[in-house]
């Protein structure tokens, strides 16, 4: 295998057009497979992107999972079919790229963790914003101490859903089994957690429905805090009913200095103490630093999982860090419906 390329498979062709376009941009990877409930989306995808006319094609995933000519399957299905399929995939002896967020639950979260030991096979959780070029500069410049020690972090998902009821038919994100922050607020709540590179403690959080009053979801806005072990604390903002573009917006508070950065801008801006302790410029002025624009990246995760498989590169998008954060999102949201301070799980 280690001379072949890895035969890969996409089940959902929504978001999935992403992992597509990954597959067939890389050289480790051949695309050999496309599912989805709906069939025609699979040779409406096949189509666009020029596939061969003998790829693979179906509407269900078991059909994926006893295929034995695929050996890397993307699991791009509704949140709430990530924990069946993914698990189904790796006991048939498949590797799997899961997008987040990895689950919904912490039972499922079990469930896929359980399944990773039991079949020894690779499983990588694709969270996004760990391949966003502002973001990956922001920890590098963390570590190296450009704003002194950290000690605190904000982020924000602010994604207004309301259009997402005439631009998808049915509208899988309007379920009452995907929350607002586990389903999208996890991209902010992963940041957090992989830039601090600690564990998290507890969380407290609020929320609301104002903006999205008739879907089935208990709040569409939330303020969700979080205490990590080492005494950071961290914010994420999630709000899907709100009126204003989609943000990531996030904010790195250290002791000398503050790094302010976007997954959609083509700058970052910086306050640092190191880089004018000379006087010759105030401290608190933010200087501008340009960085490309890539918010989703799967290049680079797609990247990533062939280097593992093939080449014995070392899984930073394991398992148990897909179950951290699911974690995370679990305790945040316990807390708003309890109104209590929740502990976080981290043993998976």
């Amino acid at each position: 295998m280690k001379n072949e390329k890895l035969r890969a498979a996409v089940i959902g062709m929504g978001e999935g057009f992403r992992h597509i376009e990954a597959y067939r941009k890389s050289s480790d990877f051949e695309l050999v497979a496309l599912c989805d409930i709906r069939e025609e989306r699979c040779r409406a995808r096949r189509a666009e992107y020029g596939l061969p006319e003998e790829i693979f094609i179906c509407a269900d995933y078991r059909e994926i999972v006893k295929n034995p000519d695929i050996d890397v399957v993307s699991v791009v299905s509704p949140d709430y079919f990530h924990a069946e399929q993914a698990v189904a995939c790796l006991e048939s002896g498949k590797d799997v790229l899961c997008e987040k967020p990895m689950t919904l639950s912490l039972a499922e979260a079990d469930s896929i963790a359980s399944a990773v030991r039991r079949t020894k096979r690779t499983f990588m959780i694709a969270h996004p914003t760990r391949y966003t070029p502002a973001f990956v500069l922001a920890k590098k410049m963390i570590a190296r101490g450009d704003i002194g020690e950290l000690f605190m972090a904000e982020s924000e998902y602010a994604h207004n859903y309301r259009w997402m009821d005439r631009a998808s038919s049915p509208n899988w994100r309007k379920d009452a089994r995907r929350d607002p922050l586990t389903g999208g607020g996890c991209h902010a709540v992963d940041l957090l957690r992989w830039t601090v590179g600690d564990l998290l403690e507890e969380s407290f959080a609020y929320g609301t429905k104002k903006g999205l009053a008739d879907w089935p979801i208990d709040f569409d806005s939330c303020f969700a805090l979080f205490k990590f072990r080492k005494g950071v604390i961290g914010k994420v903002m999630c709000s899907i009913g709100l009126s204003r573009p989609y943000t990531m917006r996030s904010v790195f508070y250290g002791t000398k200095g503050t790094i302010i950065c976007d997954n959609l801008s083509p700058s970052m801006q910086l306050s640092s103490v190191p880089f004018y302790g000379d006087g010759s410029r105030d401290a608190t002025e933010f200087v501008t630093i340009p960085v490309s624009v890539n918010s989703h990246n799967v290049e680079a995760q797609v990247q990533l999982l062939a280097d593992i498989i093939l080449r014995g590169a070392e899984n930073t998008a394991d398992v148990v860090e897909g179950a951290r954060t699911v974690a995370a999102c679990a305790a945040a949201v316990e807390s708003l419906r309890t109104g209590k301070p929740v502990k976080v799980r981290s043993d998976f």
